[in-house]
């Protein structure tokens, strides 16, 4: 992986340890696992440390992610390119419940300590100091998951946009219910009271489609109820597979 040499907390993780998140990649390669071809969407790819492991393990998948920040995306390209990774497609935009563009100030990639924690919400730029800009601000092309097709059906979708998640899903409630209700895995900050409202709010529409949600630290996994895929928790020991 090709990594910042700044402050940037995921990349000083990946430069220690060789990894980030790796919970994260497994639940979603348990989730997608199990057909012959399909696609995994990666929402909110930052540097790829989804997106690469998950094409590489799924080299019969299509892998297509979403990376709004431009400087994140050219890094991100970069490591889908220095693992000669052809299964992917990559998309430098925004996802939310409407289309539209906005001029938005990005990190400073020389100094933020948390490049991932960016976001497009209004509040969370209020209300978290990681989630606003302080860099050069530049557009943002915002698109709708119902706009885009997909030539094979959705295995997964991935989901970590900093507060965004209930936009992207409300623009993509008819891709959602084309592609059968794939499973979903996304963020949900549980941590701050003045989000718990807003969690409520995307738990109360994930459960609306049909899901069944599942939490895993800030992590939230969704198997819609009609699905063949099979949970169960053993103690502290998460068991998914087919029925």
């Amino acid at each position: 992986m090709m990594v910042r040499q700044s402050p940037d907390m995921i990349s000083r993780i990946l430069a220690q340890t060789g990894e980030y998140e790796w919970q994260v990649v497994a639940l979603c390669a348990a989730l997608a696992c199990g057909h012959e071809d399909g696609y995994i969407v990666d929402i909110g790819a930052n540097m790829g440390t989804v997106t690469v492991p998950l094409a590489k393990q799924f080299p019969d998948y299509r892998v297509r992610s979403f990376e709004p920040q431009r400087a994140v995306f050219y890094q991100l390209a970069g490591n889908v390119a220095l693992n000669d990774l052809t299964n992917v497609e990559l998309r430098m935009n925004g996802l939310g419940s409407q289309r539209r563009s906005i001029y938005i100030d990005m990190p400073d990639y020389d100094k933020d300590g948390n490049i991932g924690a960016w976001s497009m919400d209004a509040e969370v730029r209020e209300k978290s100091p990681e989630g606003r800009g302080g860099g050069k601000e530049e557009p943002v092309q915002i698109e709708m998951l119902n706009d885009m097709h997909f030539e094979k059906p959705i295995r997964l979708i991935k989901i970590d946009v900093e507060g965004m998640e209930l936009e992207v899903l409300k623009g993509g409630f008819r891709l959602l219910q084309e592609h059968d209700y794939p499973p979903l895995v996304y963020e949900c900050w549980q941590q701050f009271d003045w989000y718990k409202p807003r969690a409520k709010e995307l738990d109360d529409y994930v459960r609306g489609m049909g899901y069944q949600t599942h939490t895993v630290g800030n992590t939230i996994f969704a198997v819609h109820e009609d699905s063949e895929i099979d949970v169960a928790f053993e103690g502290q020991n998460l068991r998914i597979g087919r029925k």
